[in-house]
């Protein structure tokens, strides 16, 4: 019996075996891989659709990143702090090279410390674009234009030597405002090393003849520009004919010249009307208005320099009257302000401090920063106004005041064309 026993269990296992076996051969049945010989799976293929799109995607952030970069050191150079940090506050392009832009931002904000001296101003006419239509005779001491103007070229030497010495081109109108408490002086808040200047150019209204911009125009392209009259009996088209036209090109390249985008102001008077244009006809005072929103759209703004410019008959001079003060404050509101705004800045013609009572006509007018003419610099501050002086830039200063301008603004001999003027006499 035990003997059965095992030949039937020998005989289960050789049928179980050879069952295997030939399931195996039929079936493949796959049996479990022993531990750590597991086959690895293999990755799946990209799609290249959403590869392509996450490649444009990763361009166009990087694109966007850089272009917000470039505009915050361009607000950032002119001053402009917190738009420049707003101009990165996008948080899908935030990287390292952000974060340290924001960074350098921040700390020259944090640097900037409060300018509390005096603010000096100088002031030009019309330049002279072509001294030789102008300087005929280079041997006959003249005045006149060779003694109040400045020719393009100078200004263009100029514009350099005030940009190493560390100026800033400031706006005349944020120095001082009215409080209940009277007038006061604004924070001027600067990087260290760096000083506010004003510039102011008188008159402009290219009435001058050859030599000079005869106009001042706005083209098709939005762009201002000057029609100037050539040695060659032809009309030149440039856009820097003029202080504004060389200006706005110096700053194009140091925006950090210019505090927040302003360049200088612009002293009209009325008589002549201005850039080229009178202002009691219809079709040229909309011409002045056009210029006008240009210009303050470019970082300029206005002054009055009266109406008249007249220093006889009790005018502008000694025993000015508040008649004759009355009649010139009235007529240029009249006419010159429908054209370029209001404006409470006073540019006196020919530098004179009118008193009062007369002076009382000025300021009832809205003018409360009123600027003369000197060869110091100077700033005074009034319950009901402020006044400063300017230092004309033109042949008699270069020639009777070159102490003054080496030391404070430029190197004369380096800037002063005294090969193509004839001597100057006041």
């Amino acid at each position: 019996m035990k003997k059965l026993c095992v030949m039937l269990a020998a005989v289960l296992l050789l049928a179980l075996l050879s069952g295997c076996a030939f399931t195996d051969k039929l079936g493949q049945i796959d049996l479990p891989e022993p531990p750590g010989t597991e086959k690895e799976t293999a990755a799946p293929t990209p799609d290249p659709a959403e590869a392509a799109a996450e490649q444009a995607r990763q361009e166009e952030l990087n694109a966007r990143r850089a272009e917000a970069l470039a505009e915050a050191e361009r607000l950032r150079s002119g001053y402009f702090y917190d738009e420049a940090i707003a101009a990165l506050s996008d948080e899908e392009i935030y990287d390292e090279s952000v974060e340290a832009e924001l960074a350098a931002i921040r700390a020259e904000k944090d640097s900037l410390v409060d300018y509390t001296g005096d603010v000096p101003h100088i002031f030009f006419h019309s330049l002279i674009v072509y001294p030789e239509l102008v300087f005929t005779d280079r041997v006959t001491p003249m005045g006149g234009y060779n003694s109040g103007f400045s020719e393009k070229a100078e200004l263009e030497k100029i514009l350099p030597q005030l940009y190493e010495r560390g100026y800033v081109l400031y706006d005349l109108d944020a120095l001082w405002e009215m409080t209940d408490s009277g007038m006061q002086r604004n924070p001027i808040l600067l990087p260290p090393g760096k000083t506010p200047l004003i510039l102011s150019v008188d008159d402009v209204a290219y009435a001058y003849g050859d030599g000079f911009a005869q106009q001042l125009f706005v083209d098709e392209n939005g762009e201002l520009m000057y029609r100037v009259n050539n040695p060659q009996g032809g009309v030149d088209i440039v856009p820097d004919g003029d202080v504004m036209g060389v200006v706005d090109a110096f700053v194009e390249q140091h925006p950090d010249f210019a505090y927040r985008g302003h360049k200088g102001t612009i002293a009209l008077t009325g008589f002549q009307g201005a850039f080229g244009y009178d202002y009691d006809i219809p079709e040229q005072a909309e011409q002045i208005r056009t210029v006008s929103a240009a210009l303050k759209a470019d970082g300029w703004n206005f002054a009055s320099h009266s109406y008249t410019h007249n220093r006889v008959n009790n005018y502008y001079g000694p025993g000015c009257s508040v008649e004759k003060i009355s009649y010139d404050i009235n007529k240029w509101v009249d006419h010159v302000v429908p054209c370029i705004g209001e404006t409470r800045l006073f540019i006196a013609p020919f530098g004179y401090r009118v008193q009062q009572p007369a002076l009382q006509c000025i300021l009832d007018a809205g003018f409360e920063i009123y600027c003369t003419v000197d060869s110091k610099v100077y700033n005074e501050l009034n319950p009901d106004y402020a006044l400063m002086s300017r230092i004309e830039i033109g042949g008699y200063s270069m020639t009777y005041y070159r102490d003054t301008l080496n030391e404070l603004f430029f190197d004369v001999d380096s800037v002063f064309d005294v090969a193509g003027r004839p001597p100057v006499v006041g």
